[in-house]
């Protein structure tokens, strides 16, 4: 059965905490007593509760409670502002917030405000729930995209899709009993959910702060010889910038947010530690395929790679058609496999069930569903494949599809450029691409330009170049991400 529930009876981990440890089979007894608490308050199998909160044991007994309680756990990126986080607890539909943040009275009385604090008092007063009554089909938990572009969808996931990919995490990062696994990244994500979950599953020891500061986690991985850690380029490049000893560390999994860290691999391998490039996205959970590592550096810096589990499927449709296209041709990524989601949650939590849509899902001549990413991608020759970036963000130049990140890399490769980012903008003799650069000194745009030129094909060669102090951001629960709608308002202003 894959259950939640029996993936933490059924794991022999221990988890340390900074309030101690504990382990994974106690944060299951105490999750039916706290589901019992929660039922006193009102909560029926079906209901959300919103969880705005550090990671920490209140946070693991939520997760457990809902899973023997048929309760939904919406979580709450801990980089929103109380006004929205306030806004995705009324949009969600959820009667009950737990939280560890100053709430003020704007959620109504229809709202059960918990603080995390008060949890451990709910778990020792709380009857156990019999948990005869849940099913792999519940639906379990709601994560948030990054909203970059609009309000963040609350993607579904059922409790077998997030307890299969968690074997399959288990099997593909070989997380075993002799596994010693920091948590780093927080669990109101899918980076951190996902490597908690895939380290219960293969029963590995795990370390879970209730943030992330990288001095202390350079202490935890020398002192409990850390086997495993996944995280963004920042973290990588947070722990190597305090001179952490990451010898211990067998293979790091490497998400790239940031294209000034690019380096960052390579850094990491002259320190000793591995790093390989990940994909994964709400919808179908982090950790959804690695890059091998035994691979150069250079293909380990790139997402994608091999798929977590036997059962996924990865193809590329040419976008405007949606017929496949061969390996080695850029088209748009779709997937199929048991880690996706089951819909997108309605206004007011309504549709609980998440109907799954035409506009994210395509049903090939054979019957099979395949879910539409918007990522454009290409599939290699050996059926790995490689993530390029956004469709939303792909320049159509000259007739072909363009990545910015390959304008982008050269960019970086000009003298003071620290960071840059390439949007697309029309001009009288067609679309052209802009870039947007960040700098420690003043920038000649016509030698950038001709820079780029030297390197690269006229068509992708920018027609201006623009100096800005910071890119605009939106939080994510993984860090944050770059707002490309502002950035192309910024470029076509500058041109007009």
């Amino acid at each position: 059965m894959h259950l939640v529930h029996s993936l933490f009876t059924g794991s022999r981990s221990t988890v340390h905490l900074d309030e101690g440890s504990t382990t994974a089979q106690q944060i299951a007894a105490d999750g039916t007593h706290l589901a019992g608490a929660l039922a006193a308050v009102g909560m029926a199998p079906g209901d959300r509760i919103a969880v705005w909160a550090r990671n920490g044991l209140p946070y693991l007994h939520c997760l457990a409670a809902a899973a023997v309680g048929r309760f939904v756990v919406v979580s709450v990126n801990t980089r929103f502002s109380a006004d929205e986080a306030q806004d995705l607890t009324r949009r969600s539909g959820a009667g009950v917030l737990v939280t560890d943040q100053p709430i003020d009275e704007r959620l109504g009385p229809d709202v059960v405000v918990i603080h995390t604090s008060d949890i451990n008092s709910m778990v020792l007063a709380g009857r156990p729930v019999p948990i005869d009554d849940a099913h792999p089909d519940d639906p379990y938990v709601v994560f948030t995209t990054s909203g970059t572009t609009s309000r963040p969808k609350m993607v579904l996931h059922h409790q077998r899709s997030i307890t299969h990919h968690a074997h399959d995490v288990a099997r593909l990062f070989s997380y075993d009993r002799d596994a010693r696994i920091l948590v780093a990244m927080p669990l109101c994500g899918v980076f951190g959910l996902s490597s908690l979950m895939g380290a219960l599953a293969g029963d590995a020891e795990i370390w879970l702060p209730d943030h992330f500061d990288a001095r202390a986690a350079a202490t935890t991985i020398a002192s409990a010889a850390i086997t495993g850690v996944n995280g963004s380029d920042d973290l990588f490049h947070r722990l190597l910038a305090v001179g952490a000893d990451l010898s211990s560390i067998a293979m790091g999994g490497y998400a790239r947010f940031n294209a000034s860290l690019d380096g960052i691999v390579g850094r990491a391998d002259e320190a000793g530690v591995v790093l390989s490039g990940l994909y994964g996205m709400s919808e179908v959970q982090a950790l959804f395929a690695l890059r091998d590592p035994s691979e150069p550096v250079r293909g380990r810096e790139r997402a994608g790679g091999t798929t977590a589990s036997v059962e996924a499927h990865v193809r590329i449709v040419d976008p405007d058609t949606g017929e496949p296209v061969p390996p080695g041709v850029d088209g748009e990524l779709q997937l199929s496999g048991p880690s996706l989601f089951a819909g997108y949650l309605a206004e007011g939590g309504e549709g609980i069930d998440g109907a799954l849509t035409d506009a994210n899902h395509v049903v090939d001549e054979a019957g099979h569903r395949w879910f539409r990413t918007g990522d454009l991608a290409r599939v290699e020759a050996d059926a790995t494949f490689t993530y390029l970036s956004r469709m939303g963000d792909v320049l159509r130049l000259g007739g072909f599809l363009v990545s910015p990140s390959e304008i982008e890399q050269v960019l970086l490769e000009f003298v003071g450029i620290a960071d840059a980012q390439v949007v697309s903008v029309a001009r009288p003799g067609g679309v052209r691409p802009v870039a947007i650069v960040i700098s420690d000194r003043a920038i000649d745009e016509e030698a950038v330009i001709a820079h780029c030129r030297e390197r690269l094909a006229i068509y992708k060669c920018p027609v201006a170049v623009i100096e800005v102090d910071a890119f605009p951001t939106t939080p994510s629960a993984n860090g944050t991400k770059i707002q490309r709608v502002k950035l192309r308002e910024l470029a076509e202003r500058a041109l007009a």
